[in-house]
This record gives C-alpha cells, sequence and structure tokens, in this order.
C-alpha cells in the first residue's frame, strides 16, 4: 500500500511540474478577433490618426501662404468708372446762363506690378468727357485721354532683397511644418510600436498566468488526493486553496491589462472610432524580432541624432527666421527715401477720335520727378526694434547650443538603457531556469513527502516573480531600442 501511495504522488507531482518547464504558448483566438500585424497596425495609424491628420492640415495651410507671399509680386488691373453732375446758380455774367450745369463722365484702366526690389511701376489709361451749358466754351462737349507711366523706387528702407523676407519666412514656416509632419508621424510610428509590443507581452503574461493558475489547481488536486490517502494534513489543502486564489487573481489583474493594451492600440490606429470594435479582441501576429546580436554604437549615434533631430532643426529654421526679422528691423530702422517718377500723353477734342489723333500725335506730353524724405526727428523706436531683434538672434544661437548638449546627454543615457536591460534580459532568463528547476525539485520533495506544501507554494512565487520581472526586462529592452532608434533616426523603429 506504501508503494502504491508512493508511486501515485510521485505521478501526480510530476504532472504537476511539466507545464513549468515548457514555454509559453500562444492564446486561442476567437472567430471574432482581430488578427494584426504590426505593418498593419503603423499603416492604419498613418491614415486614421487624428492628429497626424491635423499636423498634415497645418502643413498645407503653410504651403497657402507661402502661395499668398509669391502672389504679392504679380500684376494687378485696376479699372474705375465715375459720372458726375453739377447744377447751380450762375454767379459770372461770361456763363451767360442763370443756371450753370456740367456733367463728366470717367472711364479709366491701368496694370501696375510690385517689383521685387520693393519698387512699383503702373501703366494707366484714363478717358474724360466734360460737358457744360457755359457761353464761354467754345468746344462742348470736351473729350480727354491720357496715357501715363508710373515708377516708384524706395531708395533706402524698404529697397532691395528685404521685400522678399515674407516669402522667405512663408518657406521657413512651411519648412517647419514638414519636420512637424516627420516628427509627429515618427513619434507616431514609436507610440503604435510600444503599444503593439505592450499588447503583445501582456498576452504572454496572461498566457504564464494561466498556466501558473493550472498548476496551482493542479497541486490543490495533488494534495487532496493526498490527504484522502492519509499522507498528508488537512490543512495543506488551505493552503492551496489559498494559493489558487491568488492565482486566479493574478490571471483577473492580467486579463485587465490585456485589454488596456488593446484600447491603447485601438486608439492609436483609429479602431476606436467605430463602436463596433470597442469589445474586439485584438491578437498581435508579428513575432519580437531577434535583437540579441544587434550592434549599437554611441559616436554614431550621437553624430546620426544630432543631424536628424527634429528640435534642433527646428530651432535652425528659429535661427533663419530670426536673421530675417533681423533684416526687417534694420530696414525699418533707415530714413524713408522715395524716388518717383511719372511721364504721360495727353489728348484733347471736341470728339473721341479728334481726342485719340492728337494723343497719337504725341502733341500733349508730361513728365515729373522728384524724391520723397521721411526720417523721424528724435529718438527712433525702430532702432530699439533693430537691437531688441540681435538679442533675439543670440539668444537663439545659445538655445541651439543648449538643444545641441540635451540630446547628446539624452542619447547616452537611452545607449546606457539599451545595454542594461539586455543584460538584465538575460539575468532574468537565467533567473526563470533557476526558478524553474527550484520548482521542480519541491514538487519532487512534495512527492515524497519530504517538502510541506507551504514550500511548493513558494516556489510558484518565486518562479511567478521571476517570470514577471523576465516579462518586463524583455518589454523595457524592446521599448528602450525602439526610443533609441526614435532618437537616431533610425529608418525602422
Amino acid at each position: 500500500m506504501k508503494w502504491g501511495t508512493f508511486t501515485l504522488a510521485l505521478f501526480l507531482g510530476w504532472v504537476t511540474w511539466q507545464p513549468y518547464a515548457a514555454a509559453a504558448t500562444e492564446v486561442a483566438t476567437a472567430a471574432g478577433d482581430l488578427q494584426l500585424s504590426l505593418a498593419q497596425a503603423l499603416e492604419m495609424a498613418r491614415t486614421q490618426n487624428p492628429l497626424l491628420r491635423a499636423t498634415r492640415l497645418t502643413r498645407q495651410e503653410q504651403q497657402h501662404n507661402v502661395a499668398a507671399e509669391a502672389a504679392r509680386f504679380g500684376r494687378h488691373v485696376t479699372a474705375n468708372a465715375s459720372h458726375l453732375s453739377q447744377r447751380s446758380p450762375s454767379i459770372s455774367a461770361l456763363e451767360g446762363v442763370q443756371t450753370a450745369s456740367s456733367s463728366t463722365m470717367s472711364v479709366g484702366v491701368g496694370v501696375e506690378q510690385q517689383l521685387r526690389t520693393g519698387g512699383r511701376i503702373g501703366v494707366s489709361f484714363d478717358n474724360r468727357r466734360f460737358s457744360s451749358n457755359a457761353a464761354y466754351r467754345i468746344i462742348d462737349p470736351v473729350y480727354q485721354s491720357e496715357l501715363g507711366l508710373e515708377f516708384v523706387q524706395p531708395l533706402l528702407r524698404g529697397r532691395g532683397d528685404v521685400n522678399r523676407t515674407g516669402l522667405r519666412l512663408a518657406r521657413a514656416a512651411e519648412q517647419a511644418a514638414d519636420l512637424d509632419l516627420s516628427e509627429a508621424a515618427r513619434d507616431l510610428a514609436a507610440d503604435v510600436n510600444r503599444a503593439y509590443w505592450d499588447l503583445h507581452y501582456a498576452g504572454q503574461d496572461l498566457t504564464v498566468q494561466q498556466q501558473l493558475a493550472d498548476g496551482a489547481r493542479r497541486l490543490l488536486e495533488t494534495v487532496r488526493t493526498r490527504e484522502a490517502m492519509g499522507a498528508g494534513p488537512r490543512s495543506d489543502i488551505l493552503q492551496a486553496e489559498v494559493g489558487v486564489a491568488r492565482r486566479d487573481e493574478t490571471v483577473i489583474i492580467s486579463e485587465g491589462t490585456v485589454r488596456q493594451a488593446e484600447d491603447r492600440l485601438k486608439s492609436l490606429t483609429g479602431l476606436d472610432r467605430n463602436p463596433d470594435n470597442w469589445d474586439q479582441r485584438v491578437v498581435p501576429t508579428s513575432a519580437p524580432p531577434d535583437e540579441s546580436a544587434m550592434q549599437i554604437d554611441l559616436a554614431t549615434g550621437i553624430a546620426s541624432g544630432v543631424a536628424y533631430d527634429p528640435q534642433l532643426r527646428r530651432q535652425a529654421l528659429q535661427l533663419d527666421r530670426l536673421d530675417l526679422e533681423l533684416d526687417l528691423a534694420r530696414d525699418a530702422s533707415r530714413p524713408q527715401v522715395d524716388l518717383r517718377a511719372r511721364v504721360g500723353l495727353s489728348g484733347i477734342g471736341a470728339s473721341y477720335a479728334d481726342n485719340t489723333e492728337v494723343l497719337g500725335d504725341l502733341e500733349g506730353r508730361s513728365w515729373n520727378g522728384g524724391l520723397q524724405l521721411r526720417m523721424p526727428l528724435g529718438d527712433d523706436p525702430e532702432r530699439h526694434r533693430y537691437r531688441r531683434s540681435r538679442l533675439a538672434r543670440e539668444r537663439g544661437e545659445v538655445d541651439l547650443e543648449r538643444l545641441r548638449l540635451a540630446l547628446v546627454n539624452q542619447v547616452r543615457e537611452q545607449y546606457r538603457m539599451v545595454r542594461i536591460n539586455a543584460r538584465r534580459a538575460r539575468v532574468a532568463d537565467l533567473a526563470v531556469d533557476l526558478s524553474v528547476q527550484s520548482l521542480g525539485e519541491q514538487e519532487e520533495r512534495l512527492a515524497l513527502g519530504l517538502a510541506t506544501v507551504r514550500e511548493v507554494l513558494d516556489a510558484q512565487d518565486d518562479l511567478a516573480e521571476a517570470r514577471a520581472r523576465r516579462l518586463q526586462a524583455v518589454v523595457e529592452s524592446r521599448k528602450a531600442l525602439i526610443e533609441w532608434r526614435r532618437l537616431t533616426g533610425a529608418t525602422e523603429l
């Protein structure tokens, strides 16, 4: 009878130990589950994420700003038409009438263009018909036309390339919007990677916790069998039941962690926009890449990070913008001196044909030209704005250096984190192997009556803790590599 009891207990102990030595298997998927690869998740995020869509719209806005600034140097057509009628009692005997009346009709067209030098050139053609009942007028009605060419050019303030500053600022803003879009897309890809692997490892943790719960139940059955055979006290059953309850609790917690990870991934990929997807299970299908042989170099990482970092590039664009604003402030501090010139041809006649004939004969000519000066008397506020712009430019250089040093420190810190987490994962693997061996030995000793249920439960707890630490180490190692690649501008996260 003793040999039969010993053999049965040994067999039950062996069955109880086997699930801990086996590798974790993936959870079976239900028919309604969503099978999702990492590439699919990234593509869904790129097309559905609201933040990325908003950043794209901002970039399109900046493109229109550039087009608007470029259009400032286009041609413009002007046109006018008016009619003036006057009637009043006569106050001159020369008019020969008691009530003087007159009528004026004007029509004009023109073309003007803003020059990149800051000047403006325009051509205008104006026509007028004037009629009056005054007796002294020998021609009535009178037709007049004038063809004029006008040119205005600033000589100090507003002269030259400074007039393209608005266009350059708009292009710098467009480049900044491109950087924002690139940074948002890369940050989103990193977030999706982290959320995807969080869900993957949360599923693995749930599988491990379910296996541990199954092991606790098998231990409970073993203890009950031993107690029924008189090989153990009844108090062992209570301890085993407590162990089952604790394992069931960890399973519930792990299930909640999986659901939270699913919701996070759904939020990033836009799946949560459809209420039908709220309760749908997401099953990752991509396997973690083998990164054991991956080598990273600190010097290369720093150089790549400095060349890629969107914040540094954005600050460099900010320096360009400050340079442009400094040019504007320097220009605004100059006196305003404008050269103005106009030449024209005019015609007059009793009919429009006579008028145009005189105009064509070049008999009526006119021209004028001159300089216009405007400058402040006393303290000029523009000079103070210019000095302020110079200080802002110097502060921008300091900020750029500060950001560069901060990035270098961040890359160095991430380099250490990658190496530490890789070593941590290897040590955690060893701890799991040792915990599996320890649990197996304790269960064998329990089968031989040399160990207590409490010792087996403690070994189970040690294994659960070791596996949790290993999973955490793997997760942290994976996230550290994702962040390293994000910082150094790697093509793939």
